[in-house]
């Protein structure tokens, strides 16, 4: 009888406190692997492993690439790197950031959704913005179960409100009652999974590929006007049950949320750019002022402070746009 025995975890903001209590709520015979990913710098020590061995009696691993799922471990990702479920085991691979992380959680539930379907329990706990709410709705439409701690209960409730939306079907409860759920879900029967749909099976071979370029262009989805603020790449809109999320060629992945923090980012980018080039251009025309007015160019001067108070004030407009993106 195959059983839930691949569960997959996401978290981000407050992850390390929640990780930890449920770690301590697993039992030690546990017939599940558990593949945990969570939002960390690149320059992370990488210790969560260690954390999480300690706080409870399943062994705690930080993955490698070729492990093999065993039943009863926690596989942690790296710092830097995106970890997959592959029916060969687990991935560890340099692909492109999704959600402006790596590693990132939505590669690791879509994974597993496509080559363990009714097999994997998709949990996501406590984080900000939405990654892991499209690899939820892809566990969920693979035939898994989905969790998602309450919203009320997370430290942040972004990530949890957002998988909710995706998948509202999702068993959504408290931390303190989450262990002895997963622990039911793992010895229950794996229902009857449906079929992988075409679009996702895609993605899955491109994520798989990682750094390798689309370049068939097999990607399904619309082209849009936007590009990827990472690559300057073209960017497609996929959509899903009237959700929409965004890819470029290259495999930058976004949901709404995060594309939207990062085009701000850029402009905010820019604006800083331009208006230190501005203030360096006011100072320049005054500089070139005061040498015409010492050589008695009056005429000459007063052109360039004129031109030198105009520049001021765009450089002032552009100080009062950049303190309105703030708020």
């Amino acid at each position: 009888m195959q059983t839930r025995d691949v569960i997959v975890i996401g978290s981000s903001m407050g992850g390390i406190e929640a990780l930890s209590a449920l770690a301590a709520q697993l039992p030690a015979d546990l017939p599940a692997s558990v593949l945990v990913v969570q939002h960390m710098s690149e320059a992370s020590p990488g210790v969560l492993s260690n954390i999480l061995d300690r706080k409870g009696p399943l062994r705690a691993v930080t993955a490698e690439d070729g492990m093999a799922l065993e039943r009863g471990r926690i596989y942690v990702a790296p710092a830097g790197r995106h970890m997959l479920a592959t029916p060969r085991g687990i991935r560890v691979v340099f692909g492109p950031r999704e959600n402006r992380s790596r590693p990132a959680i939505d590669p690791l539930f879509r994974t597993a959704a496509v080559h363990y379907r009714s097999r994997v329990v998709g949990v996501v706990l406590t984080g900000l913005l939405s990654d892991g709410a499209a690899g939820l709705h892809a566990v969920a439409r693979c035939g898994g179960a989905a969790v998602v701690q309450s919203p009320d209960d997370a430290a942040c409730p972004d990530m949890p409100r957002h998988a909710l939306e995706r998948a509202p079907r999702a068993e959504s409860v408290t931390l303190a009652q989450m262990g002895a759920l997963l622990d039911r879900l793992a010895r229950e029967p794996a229902p009857p999974a449906p079929e992988v749909p075409e679009a996702l099976a895609i993605e899955v071979r491109l994520t798989e590929r990682a750094m390798w370029i689309d370049e068939g262009n097999e990607m399904p989805g619309n082209p849009t006007s936007f590009t990827c603020p990472d690559c300057s790449g073209a960017i497609k809109e996929i959509e899903e049950d009237g959700q929409r999320r965004y890819r470029c060629r290259v495999g930058h992945a976004y949901s709404p949320d995060d594309l939207l923090v990062e085009k701000t980012r850029a402009l905010e980018e820019t604006l800083w750019m331009a208006m230190q080039t501005l203030e360096e251009r006011a100072d320049m025309l005054a500089a070139m002022a005061r040498d015409d007015r010492g050589r008695g160019w009056a005429r000459n001067a007063a052109g360039y402070e004129a031109r030198a108070r105009e520049t001021r004030v765009h450089v002032d407009r552009l100080r009062e746009l950049l303190t309105s993106l703030a708020r």
